[in-house]
């Protein structure tokens, strides 16, 4: 008993030396990152300061420095974060083995218990239903399906799309009959949304669950790395929240292959740089993580911030919020690194893309009263003013640019023609050096990762298709940073104004982009531009070379989008094995699994080809029972009406129903009698 006792000591001792040694490392590199940014952006700071001042200093010229040293920190602070990343990816790959994990035990599969939850809002639900096939059948293959039930969490407010959900989930479970459970609820109000929807899971049945994953509607994850996760969160009753970062992936169109390969070639470098100085105090990216829910219930309720929209009222981008919450009540928030099996789906196009980024935008601008706020751990004001940099860093780049151009012209008139040239030179350059910067080296740390490792050039196509893709999308990136500072400048200062936005379902499908597109979507990106480089080139003609990389793109920028948006150009080069990311060289077995029951809903579709839904449900008396009992179950039956039940008793002829517009359209959803009605009526006929 004594030596058990002895044993079990050390044990305990050796892991404490460990995690204080590895606390110890952390704050080491916390603080070796904020000096060598801060020494990067000094180094940066003197040739400007020098430029600035040879023929005295301006007032215009002191902002311009305040915003070249801004920007010089931010770019910096990206730099080492991707080195520091550089240096763990390349330990690993020449003497580190891949470290070899621990099974789950079976008794911790079968005492824990997790939520799978797919959060969804007007999405098309034969896609979200083969997601959750493919996550099903990869636990499936390793035998881990106990301990996991799925839950469909709508808040679609279509009635149409709304009783398709309903359709799909009943056709899914009766054709493939799931080794997992999977429950379908739809709220009757879609308050708070993403945010209210997980927390009225937690509400009615979070205590009847350990952990839940969080999805997002186009997330899938292997089985593997879910039972990681499950297996990671049991053994360290501390952690609150375990992030795997999502990759890009089942997207054809241009724009979408240069993200999906980005984030597979550079993406473990950064997200390794960004763990190496979080550990326990990382963050959380709204999907593709595990939550321990009893700690979520009690300390991640979000506050309503005080002031009008969008700065104040709900909180929209709620993840890094509950991630600050989280871990100001002492719970540990990780990122896994060394995970792989996390993907999600991307815009396929420009105007998507930046349509996804506004929203965005508005929900970390909130954040920035958050940095101040009392309680938060001193990392979680950091991810939250990096949310804010990440946006506001655009219309500091613009203002520079502006004001140095116009510090420049107006020197000009005091000056001899070559100080002003040696000044705009000077000027020009740094802009130059800091965006090249920002966008090059990152992208070929990541291909020296890469070419070190024979197996993984193999996944990208070989050395040559590898290094081709990184040129592919260094040139299509440099094209596209201007058009992209464009609009989140754009974004920023709408929000400032207090101009909302609405948080629409994303755009997902593959959509062509026409001419007429593409000008309608962008021509502002190009007029902005075009008038910029007019100004330049009719005041300040010597300082046009250095505008010239920053205009190229916007002034192309219809064609660019057309490019961008075609699918047809996408495939072209994965049949040249360019742009190519590891799940296309060796078909994913998750597409595969998503595709056999895509391939089933479309030999047996839930409603004929035309014909209105609405018809289709009342007409069947099966399904009309399954809709109200669905709307029952899960409360999702308004209340009776007086006023609105007349006016609804006069849609009970067919042809009134479905020329009705969709306001009526949901509310006969949610009314039991008059839906009871409609569907005596169509099964009379």
């Amino acid at each position: 008993m004594t030596v058990q006792t002895d044993c079990d000591k050390f044990s305990v001792d050796t892991q404490m030396q460990t995690k204080m040694k590895s606390s110890h490392l952390i704050r080491q590199t916390r603080l070796t990152l904020l000096i060598v940014s801060i020494y990067s952006t000094i180094l940066l700071m003197i040739p400007f300061i020098y430029a600035v001042s040879h023929n005295g200093t301006s007032s215009l010229e002191y902002v311009a420095a305040v915003l070249f040293a801004m920007l010089s920190f931010w770019v910096s602070l990206g730099f080492w974060n991707a080195f520091f990343g550089y240096q763990k990816m390349a330990r690993l790959n020449k003497s580190e083995p891949a470290p070899q994990r621990k099974p789950i035990s079976p008794e911790v599969q079968e005492q824990t218990k997790t939520a799978i939850l797919m959060p969804i809002y007007n999405e098309d639900p034969e896609a979200v239903i083969s997601r959750l096939h493919a996550i099903i059948q990869s636990l499936r293959e390793i035998h881990a399906e106990s301990g996991f039930e799925i839950f469909v969490l709508s808040d679609t407010t279509n009635p149409d799309i709304a009783l398709r959900e309903e359709l799909v989930w009943s056709q899914y479970l009766d054709h493939f009959k799931p080794t997992v459970n999977i429950y379908y609820r739809r709220r009757l109000k879609n308050a708070q949304r993403k945010a209210g929807n997980i927390a009225d899971f937690c509400q009615r049945w979070g205590s009847s669950y350990d952990f839940m994953l969080v999805l997002d509607a186009d997330s899938v994850m292997a089985g593997e790395t879910i039972v990681e996760m499950v297996r990671r969160m049991a053994a360290d009753p501390k952690l609150g929240i375990l992030q795997v970062s999502p990759r890009p992936f089942n997207r054809h169109s241009l724009f979408a292959r240069l993200q999906q390969f980005s984030a597979a070639a550079y993406g473990p470098l950064c997200v390794r740089g960004f763990c190496s100085w979080t550990g326990v105090d990382g963050n959380y990216w709204g999907h593709n993580a595990l939550i321990r829910i009893r700690p979520f219930i009690d300390h991640c309720h979000l506050p309503i911030l005080p002031g009008p929209r969008p700065l104040g009222g709900e909180i929209l981008s709620h993840d890094f919020v509950e991630a600050a919450l989280m871990r100001r009540a002492g719970w540990k928030v990780k990122v896994a690194d060394d995970l792989e099996g996390s993907y999600e789906e991307c815009p396929t196009t420009l105007a998507d893309y930046a349509q996804r980024d506004q929203r965005w935008c508005q929900g970390n601008m909130q954040h920035a009263r958050l940095v101040v706020s009392e309680g938060f751990h001193p990392l979680s004001r950091v991810h939250f003013a990096m949310g804010v940099m990440s946006y506001v860093a655009s219309p500091l780049w613009l203002a520079f640019m502006i004001v140095t151009f116009v510090s420049q012209y107006l020197e000009s008139f005091q000056t001899s023609s070559s100080i002003s040239a040696g000044y705009a030179m000077a000027c020009m350059f740094g802009i130059f050096a800091v965006t090249m910067g920002l966008l090059l080296v990152p992208k070929f740390m990541g291909l020296a990762c890469l070419i070190g490792n024979r197996k993984q050039v193999a996944q990208f196509g070989g050395p040559l298709s590898l290094t081709v893709s990184v040129f592919l999308e260094i040139f299509f990136s440099v094209l596209l940073a201007p058009v992209m500072a464009y609009y989140h400048s754009r974004f920023v200062l709408m929000t400032l104004l207090r101009r909302t936005v609405s948080w629409n379902s994303q755009q997902r499908e593959e959509t062509r982009v026409t001419a007429s597109d593409a000008w309608s979507m962008h021509w502002d990106v190009f007029v902005f531009y075009a008038l910029l480089g007019t100004l330049v080139a009719s005041l300040a003609p010597q300082m046009l070379p250095w505008f010239a990389p920053i205009l190229i793109g916007p002034l192309l920028v219809v064609p660019f989008a057309m490019i961008l948006g075609s699918a047809k150009v996408g495939r072209w080069l994965t049949r040249h094995q360019w742009l190519l990311i590891p799940e296309e060289k060796a078909e994913s077995p998750l597409l595969k699994s998503m595709q056999k029951v895509m391939d089933d809903f479309e030999q047996h579709p839930v409603v004929e080809p035309g014909e209105d839904i609405f018809e289709a449900v009342l007409r069947d008396k099966n399904r009309t029972t399954m809709h109200l009992r669905i709307a029952e179950a899960t409360q999702c039956l308004a209340p009776v009406d007086q006023e609105k039940d007349i006016e609804l008793e006069l849609l009970v002829n067919r042809s009134d129903l479905l020329n009705a517009p969709i306001e009526v359209r949901r509310r006969i959803l949610t009314d039991a009698k008059t839906f009871n009605r409609l569907a005596a009526s169509f099964q009379q006929v």
